[in-house]
């Protein structure tokens, strides 16, 4: 993950779109990236779609202020929007400094056809999550609503052939035209990428020794090897798991597998995933003094589950649910790859159970996760340890700010007392003499005949 400045209202920005934007489509762009973007993600899009202009130069350069104007959002929640926007690959963002300060090119693609969409196992696990099984199978149905039903047709493609119908000269075929060979090179045939991270620690060897006297075909599992490795880092499913996973997914009448059912079982079982089944990997003894026994208990838990499946154990334990946007943050980080399972748990620790808080924030997140990188934080007590140490410092802060405070309140209650304040208590309590009693009624009377 490219790590970059916050959203900066005072950049420029310019918007440009690939060469293949011309297949946009708005309704796959609602059925199926909305879901997992959100409402400030697609509205943004929109926004930014607006501001295409024809043959753009720098000079047509806007403020990105004007974006918080139009989307009605704050600078976080664009910022947060533009990083979904780029995650899906439905945006690709450029940046440049010149004389007139930093500019930011956004470059919007085309969507993928809902076949692509559904094939991309990354994206399509996180539709799935985010809609819903039945609503998954619906879109995925309407994808061949076209097509003839008919189990056992005859049919043959008797289609002519091009040069069937079209005559070509053969000499422009051996030398193109100049027309053609300038088109070409102006114009970038777009790639779809694939959003997954390809490190992997999963033991693809032991996975197919499972499966060995099993009625799997191989070339179905390395044709899907992707999606198998995307739920391994998603939901931390060790080999045996993911073998009777694939097991239930093999179609039982051809032996094939099926990868939409292997997604839909996945996504069923690790919806709600039980707190008490850990993968079996075990923690290493910590011999850090500054641990303590609940800091070293900690550690096991955070080394022994996938973050998914550690966050919903901690929202079990306060009453709450894993949302599609905490999925999509942990999915985040799992792709970067930069940052290990258990250090990813202690943050989500931290955020959910000591901070308190009801959800996971992207933003927030990311800058936690940034500090730690700059750290060189690599395991969980690293990660452990570099919270303490934030909280120490802040603690030893705090009592110079509250010193400071109260010192200034001690010199604002200072002021000059009344002299009558300095008179003894007898002196204060004495009772006046006729004398002067009649002296001070008589003051008074004279003052009223002054009015």
């Amino acid at each position: 993950m490219t790590t970059r400045p916050n959203f900066d209202p005072q950049a420029g920005y310019l918007v440009t779109a690939a060469a293949d934007f011309i297949n946009f489509n708005d309704q796959i762009f609602t059925e199926y990236y909305q879901p997992i973007l959100g409402p400030v993600a697609f509205s943004l899009f929109y926004a930014l779609r607006s501001q295409l202009l024809d043959h753009p130069t720098l000079a047509d350069r806007r403020l990105q202020s004007a974006l918080l104007v139009q989307v009605n959002a704050g600078q976080n929640q664009v910022s947060e929007g533009l990083r979904r926007l780029e995650g899906m690959g439905i945006i690709q963002t450029y940046f440049q400094h010149d004389a007139q300060g930093d500019l930011y090119v956004y470059e919007l693609q085309a969507t993928l056809s809902p076949e692509q969409f559904i094939n991309d196992n990354l994206l399509s696990v996180l539709l799935l999550e985010a809609i819903g099984e039945q609503a998954f199978i619906k879109l995925a149905n309407n994808t061949h609503r076209y097509r003839l039903v008919a189990e056992h047709s005859q049919l043959k493609n008797v289609s002519h052939h091009f040069l069937d119908s079209y005559q070509v000269d053969q000499r422009e075929l051996v030398h193109l035209p100049e027309a053609i060979k300038q088109a070409r090179t102006d114009t970038v045939v777009a790639e779809h990428h694939s959003l997954v991270n390809d490190s992997s620690d999963f033991d693809w060897a032991t996975l197919l020794t499972l499966l060995k006297s099993q009625p799997v075909i191989k070339d179905d599992l390395t044709n899907h090897r992707e999606l198998i490795e995307v739920e391994h880092q998603l939901y931390g499913i060790d080999e045996p798991t993911m073998a009777r996973l694939i097991r239930g997914a093999l179609d039982l009448a051809t032996n094939h597998f099926d990868a939409q059912k292997f997604k839909r079982q996945v996504a069923a079982q690790y919806k709600q995933v039980p707190a008490s089944s850990p993968s079996p990997k075990q923690a290493e003894p910590v011999d850090d003094k500054q641990l303590t026994a609940k800091d070293r208990q900690l550690l096991k838990s955070t080394d022994n589950y996938a973050p998914i499946a550690f966050l919903q154990a901690l929202k079990e334990q306060t009453g709450g649910y894993v949302t599609a946007g905490e999925r999509n943050v942990l999915t985040r980080l799992i792709q970067d790859g930069k940052l290990p399972s258990p250090v990813i748990n202690v943050l989500v620790w931290y955020v959910i159970a000591d901070l308190g808080n009801a959800t996971l924030k992207g933003n927030f997140v990311d800058a936690i996760a940034n500090d730690w990188l700059r750290a060189g934080v690599h395991d969980g007590a690293g990660a452990l340890l570099q919270l303490k140490k934030f909280n120490q410092d802040k603690q030893q802060n705090s009592p110079k700010r509250f010193a400071g405070k109260r010192s200034r309140q001690r010199m604002e209650v200072r002021e000059t007392m009344p002299d009558w304040s300095k008179q003894d208590q007898a002196t204060r309590t004495k009772k006046a003499s006729a004398a002067a009693l009649a002296k001070a009624r008589a003051r008074q009377r004279s003052n009223r005949k002054g009015r």
